[in-house]
């Protein structure tokens, strides 16, 4: 398990070593949406996220190996657990929310307690799919509560999503990395926006991970910040397909070595 008490103590080492750890905003349960920088602000940045899907909550911890490991030149911005309340859910089920949330949770859940596969925030909105980018026309999307795919009521109806994306326009970052599961693969491009392939594709080759397009896919934080920004942004599936999500966590050390050369490469790309 990795839950956020974990990470709020994994930050706070890191903190002690000098990073600089802040609150990016709150979730719908009222977690905070940890943030920690190392670096310099005044060249260029970069910014890295991973569990905003609930059962993916590993994700967090890889993100937090890789920033630990990172002393490239440009800034790094790293928001390990966007989506703190699913992942608890997905950990520890209804008993970590709120009580006057836990039956309007467990109906959504088709009845059951076990949240282990859920991927939705507290509000059951899958927050991968409620950026503004050709919000709510992806091929998987839904159009109520549900453990996966709601689009929410409007795009960016959630603060986990709207704090993500206000908080990536304060920043500006030059590339973006999203760390998600599972697939092994890497997704890049958006429409008819495809910033730096051969970078993509470079990234994709050290990581020994095919880059692909992913087709029907909407309303996405990557795609959002290719739309918006004209700028590279990458999602990273990691894990194969047959490993379940609750045993990513004992495999970080083989997903640290396939994808710690990504943050370098960027950096060097754009520091060079």
């Amino acid at each position: 398990m990795y839950s956020f008490e974990d990470l709020t103590a994994d930050l706070d080492e890191l903190a002690a070593k000098g990073a600089k750890k802040f609150v990016v905003g709150r979730s719908v349960f009222g977690r905070e949406l940890w943030g920690i920088f190392k670096g310099g602000t005044d060249g260029p940045q970069l910014l890295i996220q991973g569990a905003m899907h609930a059962r993916e909550w590993a994700t967090a911890k890889l993100c937090v190996r890789l920033f630990d490991l990172y002393d490239g030149e440009a800034g790094l911005w790293c928001v390990p657990m966007t989506d703190p309340d699913g992942a608890m859910l997905a950990q520890f089920g209804v008993s970590s929310a709120p009580p006057e949330y836990a039956e309007r949770l467990i109906r959504i859940n088709g009845g059951s307690e076990d949240f282990s596969l859920w991927k939705a925030n507290g509000n059951a909105v899958d927050l991968n799919v409620n950026f503004n980018a050709l919000w709510g026309t992806g091929a998987s999307n839904v159009f109520e509560p549900s453990p996966s795919d709601y689009v929410g009521q409007y795009a960016l109806s959630e603060p986990e999503s709207r704090a993500l994306a206000l908080f990536t326009l304060k920043i500006a970052p030059e590339a973006t990395v999203s760390m998600h599961a599972r697939g092994e693969v890497i997704y890049g491009g958006f429409g008819c926006y495809d910033p730096l392939p051969e970078l993509a594709r470079s990234i994709a080759d050290g990581c020994g991970y095919p880059l692909l397009r992913a087709e029907g896919s909407a309303g996405g934080y990557k795609d959002w910040f290719i739309a918006t920004t004209a700028k590279l942004g990458l999602t990273v599936e990691v894990g194969s397909n047959d490993t379940p999500y609750d045993r990513l966590d004992s495999q970080i050390e083989e997903l640290v070595a396939r994808t710690r050369g990504i943050l370098p490469a960027l950096a060097a790309y754009y520091t060079e």
